[in-house]
């Protein structure tokens, strides 16, 4: 008896194909599982590989489409706290995911509207990295907004990120306030309304203290909650280096799936490779 295949010039001859009827079943429907198998499989790598790795976890809330920058610019942000800022400009870079950018003072505005894409932050690390060590003083070099650093107002910061993601009608965004939070006394009865009005509004704050005073720290836990500062761990020390981006866990599950698929694919070349018939 000739079995049927697609390619009848490569047709095999059987003399019983009732004895193969069981392990033919068997075949096809080991090949159904492993092709549903390898189906799932990369549709979870598919959905995974959107946010692994993007730090999203360690910079901005779960579930952020835009992050707004807000940028704390006053005069008491400047010397080795610049370092920190350039550390954190750079994990956001690293977090990839969409953002916008605020800096503020006694004013705030706006440099980069929302939806922008986080590689436009470089241009403005340059800024924020020493050009220079003087007796292990680092120097940096004038900036653009030496003249803009006076007083803080936060409060006119998050106004201003807030106004900027509703003007770009963002439907999940949040605000990364970026300061050593301290407020000044004239501010703090605007941020009380601020911080109640993006609460009852549901617009999340994650907050990068900038070796902020442990009382300041307390007053911003107690407006925004304790789990809106990013962990510091997120912050790593090197030997050579003083702070290190912003990073996020490793996407271990990613991992996972991937050495899955491969076992996947290996089985499928082992178990469903084509018959080639012994010479006589």
């Amino acid at each position: 008896m000739r079995l049927p295949t697609i390619d009848r010039r490569e047709s095999v001859e059987l003399s019983d194909l009732r004895e193969l009827r069981s392990p033919m079943l068997r075949t096809s429907a080991g090949r159904v599982v492993l092709a549903a198998a390898l189906a799932a499989t990369l549709a979870g790598i598919v959905l995974l590989a959107r946010s692994a790795g993007t730090g999203r976890a360690a910079v901005l809330p779960s579930g952020a489409t835009t992050g707004c920058v807000v940028l704390d610019m006053s005069a008491s942000i400047s010397g080795p706290v610049y370092e920190r800022v350039a550390a954190t400009l750079r994990g956001i870079v690293n977090a990839n995911q969409s953002i916008c950018l605020v800096m503020f003072s006694d004013t705030a505005y706006e440099l980069l509207p929302p939806n922008s894409p986080p590689g436009a932050l470089l241009q403005f690390i340059p800024f924020f990295v020493p050009v220079r060590f003087y007796g292990g003083t680092p120097v940096f070099a004038q900036s653009p907004w030496d003249q803009f650093s006076g007083g803080t107002r936060i409060s006119a910061g998050l106004i201003a990120g807030d106004t900027a993601l509703k003007r770009a009608h963002v439907k999940h965004g949040a605000l990364l306030i970026v300061s050593d939070l301290d407020d000044s006394v004239a501010d703090q009865a605007q941020l009380d309304a601020e911080a109640l009005r993006l609460r009852r509004e549901h617009v999340p704050v994650r907050i990068v203290p900038l070796f902020a005073e442990s009382s300041n720290k307390s007053y911003f836990a107690a407006l925004f909650g304790s789990n809106s500062f990013v962990d510091p761990s997120a912050f790593r020390h090197g030997a050579h280096t003083h702070v290190q981006p912003v990073t996020a866990a490793a996407p271990w599950a990613l991992l996972g799936l991937g050495v899955i698929l491969v076992l996947l694919l290996a089985g499928n070349e082992r178990w469903n490779t084509r018959l080639v018939a012994e010479p006589a």
